[in-house]
């Protein structure tokens, strides 16, 4: 048979029916099915989770999944389990970033390459003989000798340490409901690392934990007017010894029981309450114009601790390891629960170790308190 020439316009029309065929009956897609990087067929590389209750599953059920980024031990941790996708890891970071109080507040946050960092600082504790640590200017002659003075460096040492936790759930919730476990132990792991993170960061010993606010040496702890009691005379005190350069960084951090003491003065003294709207007006979200937080990791009225001025920006977090997750049929296997827990590595500790001289004046520092008593404080 002799060959047929169509025109233009046949061939056209011709294609326009094939494609048409093509795209009722599907032969397309079953031409992407079998493509590497598709959604089937045998040449298909393993994707991604689509939500972090599929990645608690087959962490469960199939922890041999490729998809699973196997943790690695380091140094003397002995974490292992699985580490928890960026994306995953990043939602519930920020949910936890949502409900701290230290971290959203200006604290300074720097990544750790190892178990260990170093941080560079000048020790300037003093101006009563030199500034920035052992700078020391003269007012020369024409032609006078000059005196050369070196400042003095530090080094704050940021160590990982490990926060554990874990929680239950029912192998039934896992099963059938897997989106229902994401959303559960997405909060619940999100506000227990802001719960421990903030309670290290303001109460920590350094032992094995981060060294918190109250612990520093660089904290001051100011007389109060009266035992259990804040007065406006001790609020102006707390303030008055704060660095004069973090006075437009700081945040009151308080025990929700100072409330007690200070609504009272807002009919008085801080004039909080609107004329027009009297007690119907909410707490005030500042005090003497800087943000007040109210935290139960501060200590209760009457005790140090119970409100404290901070410049979070002198507070530093060590960020060692993303979060890592194992879980375990063994703790509760006769009620048909799994046991899941959590490990993150994070130090934190303040920038300064202790208070400041001024030229001029009383000690100052960027964390500061007010004492329990009526004396004894610095």
């Amino acid at each position: 048979m002799g060959e047929i020439a169509l025109t233009d316009e046949q061939k056209a029309s011709i294609d326009a029916v094939l494609e048409a065929y093509i795209e009722k009956v599907g032969l397309n897609k079953i031409e992407q099915r079998f493509t590497p990087g598709g959604d089937g067929g045998p040449d298909e590389q393993p994707g991604a989770f689509k939500t972090f209750g599929e990645w608690l599953a087959a962490v469960k059920y199939n922890p041999q999944d490729a998809r699973l980024k196997a943790g690695l031990s380091e140094g003397t941790d002995s974490a292992g389990g699985f580490t928890v996708p960026e994306i995953f890891s990043n939602q519930i970071l920020l949910r936890a970033i949502e409900s701290a109080v230290i971290r959203p507040n200006g604290a300074t946050v720097i990544p750790m390459t190892s178990d260990t960092l170093l941080i560079p600082k000048i020790k300037d504790t003093s101006h009563a003989s030199s500034v920035y640590g052992g700078i020391v200017a003269y007012w020369t002659e024409e032609a006078g000798t000059k005196t050369v003075k070196e400042p003095t460096f530090g080094q704050v040492k940021l160590i990982a340490k490990k926060l554990t936790g874990y929680t239950y759930a029912s192998d039934e919730l896992l099963a059938d409901n897997a989106v229902g476990l994401d959303a559960l132990l997405t909060r619940m792991f999100a506000e227990a690392l802001a719960w421990y993170e903030d309670d290290a960061f303001i109460n920590g010993n350094g032992v094995g934990k981060p060294l918190g606010i109250l612990n520093s040496g660089a904290l001051l702890s100011v007389n109060r007017s009266a035992a259990n009691t804040i007065a406006i005379a001790d609020l102006a005190n707390v303030y008055r010894r704060l660095y004069p350069q973090s006075m437009g960084r700081a945040i009151w951090l308080a025990n929700p029981s100072i409330l007690a003491q200070l609504i009272p003065l807002a009919s008085t003294t801080l004039t909080w309450l609107p004329f027009n709207q009297g007690a119907a007006s909410a707490p005030p979200a500042t005090l003497l114009g800087r943000p007040l937080v109210f935290t139960e990791k501060c200590k209760a009225l009457g005790t140090a601790g119970d409100l404290i001025l901070a410049d979070l920006s002198y507070y530093l977090i060590g960020e060692r390891s993303s979060l890592n997750v194992q879980s375990s049929i063994h703790a509760r296997f006769t009620t048909d629960e799994t046991a899941w827990r959590f490990v993150k590595r994070v130090d934190g500790q303040p920038w300064v170790d202790s208070a400041f001289t001024p030229a001029n004046g009383s000690t100052l520092s960027p964390f500061v308190t007010l004492h329990s008593t009526t004396n004894g404080g610095d």
